[in-house]
């Protein structure tokens, strides 16, 4: 099916845009009052958009305007690919200067099917009325794809405006956006080199790296204190002097080179890494875990996330330690499920196990104040104390840290055996029983780098997961408290 026809309404040609099924009526109130008008940008000005009504077609809606040469954002990698600097460039002209209820950016971004390539390099934006009839009648797959799968969680969100920018352009050169795989996003949002796909100039693919991997104190060094759209003003200024060196392609000659690229070994070797980071995390995704803890945490996790702020600009509790204190610190803070304290040496960087360490804290605490209850368990007092018998329902958590060695002048890498209530792979899952409960224990390496810091302490400014693998289940015997 097209997306783009040539219609006829009352006797008049007219261009229309595919929404979705025509399954059901669409709510009133999107119908009533005023049409909001859309927005055409050049990069130097912005004129006003009208569409027309909407209608249906064989069980399938549309929206029809002016008859015009319009193109989906996707063109981007394909017959619009030598122009994508500029188009780009119009699209964040267009956002910079809209208001907020203009660019409704609820989840930080803005949806890609209010994107559209007008005529050879101008771009429409569609209103925010239409905008929310697009929402309705687009399959959750197709929603998922144009919204969710280009939010890059690592980052600040008045940023993610600029990170929507650069994925555009990575996915003009590649045919694929940079965080749309489960792999990708699973495993800390390091997507793959964009190099394996595109020779762009060094300074552009640089500007690329810079946006997707940007410390979050330099991300709020560029915001300031702008807001939405106005952040776009750096990216403007910053890609102004770019080259883009590519040219159009057929969508055979796009889909042929992702193929050629996905099936390389320096591909392969990437995806390796990042699938084993993956599914060390994957539990938080199954089920939609991490969507129910996280929406619980701004309640239950206020009051860690009080003293968090309040205490943000004191001198870390590590202040007195050496690297390797600080990492045995690190690690019986992650034991103990302590946010404030697993943090309190990082700086411009997040610990892979912060996350997990969060969502833990979180659902435990909610326990606690439901079932009077403290379902967790250190795992390092439970492995020293001979890993006896536990209460039932309670989750055993927690490092067995085994080594510690100094790799570099100011590097180290810790070896630990961590023992988690989930399998980081589902194909490990084992049932619990009514007098069971499962243990997964897994052998991890970690790397560490620090730097001294002029206030006079040490920081953890960079951690990563360099090594993770499956060792055993442990089965614990259970029994009954006394309520």
């Amino acid at each position: 099916m097209e997306e783009i026809i040539d219609i006829v309404r009352d006797g008049k040609n007219k261009t229309a845009i595919w929404i979705g099924s025509d399954d059901f009526g669409i709510p009133k109130h999107l119908m009533q009052g005023e049409k909001q008008n859309g927005i055409i940008s050049d990069g130097k000005s912005i004129t006003k958009w009208y569409w027309d009504g909407l209608c249906a077609i064989n069980g399938e809606r549309y929206v029809y305007f002016e008859p015009c040469r319009i193109r989906p954002i996707y063109a981007l990698s394909t017959s619009c690919r030598a122009n994508a600097l500029k188009i780009v460039r119009n699209i964040a002209f267009a956002l910079e200067g809209m208001k907020k209820d203009f660019l409704d950016l609820i989840t930080g971004v803005f949806p890609l099917f209010r994107i559209w390539i007008y005529g050879e390099s101008d771009v429409l934006l569609l209103p925010p009325d239409l905008g929310d009839i697009f929402a309705i009648m687009r399959t959750e797959e197709r929603k998922e794809a144009e919204v969710n799968r280009i939010i890059q969680s690592t980052a600040e969100k008045q940023f993610l405006l600029i990170t929507e920018m650069a994925e555009l352009l990575y996915y003009a050169a590649s045919g694929r956006f940079p965080f749309a795989s489960d792999t990708v996003r699973g495993s800390g949002y390091k997507e793959a080199p964009i190099s394996l796909y595109a020779k762009l100039p060094e300074k552009t693919e640089g500007f690329l790296n810079f946006i997707f991997h940007a410390k979050s104190r330099e991300m709020r060094d560029i915001m300031g204190n702008r807001d939405g759209g106005e952040n776009l003003s750096w990216f403007l200024k910053r890609s102004e002097d770019l080259e883009w060196p590519l040219e159009d392609i057929t969508e055979e000659e796009r889909d042929r080179n992702i193929e050629r690229t996905e099936s390389s070994p320096e591909y392969e070797e990437f995806f390796k890494v990042r699938e084993k980071i993956n599914k060390r995390n994957a539990f938080w995704r199954v089920k939609g875990t991490i969507i129910i803890v996280v929406s619980v945490a701004a309640i239950a996790i206020g009051g860690f996330l009080f003293n968090y702020i309040s205490h943000l600009l004191e001198p870390p509790l590590t202040r007195d330690l050496e690297p390797e204190g600080i990492i045995e610190a690190f690690y019986r803070s992650q034991s103990e499920c302590e946010p404030e304290s697993l943090t309190t040496a990082l700086k411009g960087c997040s610990a892979p196990q912060e996350m997990e360490v969060t969502n833990l804290f979180v659902s435990t605490r909610t326990r606690m104040a439901y079932e009077n209850f403290d379902p967790l368990i250190n795992a390092a007092e439970w492995v020293e104390d001979g890993m006896p018998p536990v209460p039932e329902s309670s989750a055993i958590y927690g490092v067995v840290l085994e080594n510690i060695t100094q790799t570099g002048e100011n590097t180290y890498t810790a070896e630990s055996t961590w023992y988690t209530p989930y399998p980081y792979d589902e194909s490990e899952t084992v049932q619990a029983t009514l007098t069971s409960i499962p243990v997964y224990v897994y052998d991890i390496d970690q790397s560490f780098t620090f730097t001294w810091n002029d206030r006079g302490w040490w920081n953890i400014t960079d951690t990563e997961i360099t090594d993770s693998k499956f060792l055993r289940t442990e089965i614990v015997s259970t029994y009954a408290l006394e309520r």
